[in-house]
C-alpha cells in the first residue's frame, strides 16, 4: 500500500495519519473532521474505500471530496483499476457521497474506474510536464503570453536576465510542476499536438482567488507556432474530465482579458457562460466565464 501524501482540492485536505489505520486524516479549515481509507482487494488491482466524516454542515461534500483525492491518489500509484465503495441504499448521506464522488451502482455496490493521469482526445494530449519541455517552455514566452498573463514588473524582471537565467528559471518551475504533481490545488500540464510535444501548457486551480474556494479556475498558454490551431480549446476540455475526475470541484472558470481575442475564442468554444466583467488594477476589462461540471 503506497503511502499517501498530503493533497488538498481548495477545500479538503487529506494528509497521511501517523497510525497504520486510517490510511488519511481529513483535514478542513486546520481541524481533523474524519479519515479515509482503503484495502486493496486479492486481484491487487480493486480497492476497497471507506470513509468517516464528523455530523458537521457540509459534512457529505467533505467525505466526498476526500474521496475523490483518495481515488487521485490510487491515479498516481498506477497499479489499481477498480475502486468500490460501499454505500446502504437507506443511507441518503453515504448514497449522496458514492454520486458525488463519481461511483455508480452496480449490484449491491458502487464502483468506479480509476481515472488516468493523462487525458487525449485523439488530436492533442494533456499530461504531466517533464524537464525535456524545457525549450518549448522558454519559446513560448513572446510578447503575446507576457502582455495577456504576466503580472506588471514581471517582463521587466524576465528582460533584465540573460537567456542562461531565463533557461534557469523556466526549469525550476518546470520540475516544481513535476515534482508537485498530485498534491494539489493547482495540476500543471503540458500539451501535445500531433506534430510536436508541448505545444501550449495549461492547468487548473482549485486554490486561485479570482474563483470560489474548492472550484477550479483554468488558465493557457499556447506556444507562437501552433496559436490558432484548435489545441488550446481541445486541451480545456481535456482538462475538464481531469477535474471531474479527481478534484470535487463542481464548476471550472476561465478569466478572461475582454481584449484577448484569441482567449474569448476559446471561452465561446468551450461553451462556457459569461458571469462576471470588471476592471482589474491595470485598467483592463476582465471578463470572467464559467463552465458547469
Amino acid at each position: 500500500m503506497a503511502v499517501l501524501r498530503s493533497t488538498t482540492d481548495g477545500v479538503v485536505v487529506i494528509q497521511p495519519s501517523e497510525k497504520a489505520q486510517p490510511i488519511g486524516r481529513v483535514v478542513v479549515d486546520g481541524r481533523d473532521v474524519g479519515w479515509v481509507h482503503y484495502d486493496v482487494g486479492d486481484a491487487q488491482t480493486d480497492v476497497e474505500i471507506r470513509h468517516g466524516v464528523s455530523t458537521i454542515d457540509r459534512a457529505d461534500e467533505y467525505a466526498a471530496r476526500a474521496v475523490t483525492l483518495l481515488v487521485h491518489h490510487l491515479a498516481l500509484v498506477g497499479t489499481h483499476r477498480t475502486a468500490t465503495l460501499r454505500a446502504d441504499r437507506h443511507d441518503a448521506p453515504s448514497l449522496a457521497v458514492a454520486v458525488r464522488a463519481g461511483f455508480r451502482k452496480i449490484g449491491d455496490r458502487y464502483q468506479r474506474a480509476i481515472p488516468p493521469l493523462a487525458y487525449s482526445d485523439g488530436v492533442v494530449t494533456i499530461r504531466r510536464q517533464r524537464p525535456e519541455d524545457l525549450e518549448a517552455d522558454v519559446t513560448a514566452k513572446d510578447d503575446e503570453q507576457i502582455d495577456w498573463l504576466w503580472q506588471p514588473g514581471d517582463r521587466q524582471l524576465w528582460e533584465a536576465m540573460t537567456r542562461s537565467q531565463q533557461r534557469a528559471r523556466a526549469a525550476r518551475t518546470i520540475a516544481a510542476h513535476h515534482d508537485g504533481f498530485g498534491a494539489g490545488p493547482k495540476w500543471s500540464f503540458s500539451v501535445d499536438g500531433p506534430d510536436a510535444d508541448y505545444v501550449a501548457y495549461i492547468d487548473c486551480d482549485l486554490a486561485n482567488e479570482r474563483v470560489p474556494a474548492g472550484e477550479a479556475n483554468i488558465s493557457y498558454a499556447s506556444r507562437p507556432a501552433h496559436r490558432g490551431r484548435g489545441y488550446v480549446t481541445r486541451a480545456v476540455r481535456l482538462i475538464t474530465r481531469f477535474i471531474i475526475e479527481h478534484t470535487g470541484a463542481r464548476r471550472a472558470y476561465l478569466v478572461v482579458d475582454a481584449q484577448n481575442v484569441a482567449s474569448m475564442r476559446v471561452a465561446r468554444a468551450v461553451g462556457s457562460e459569461e458571469v462576471e466583467r470588471w476592471t482589474n488594477d491595470r485598467n483592463r476589462m476582465m471578463v470572467r466565464h464559467q463552465l458547469r461540471l
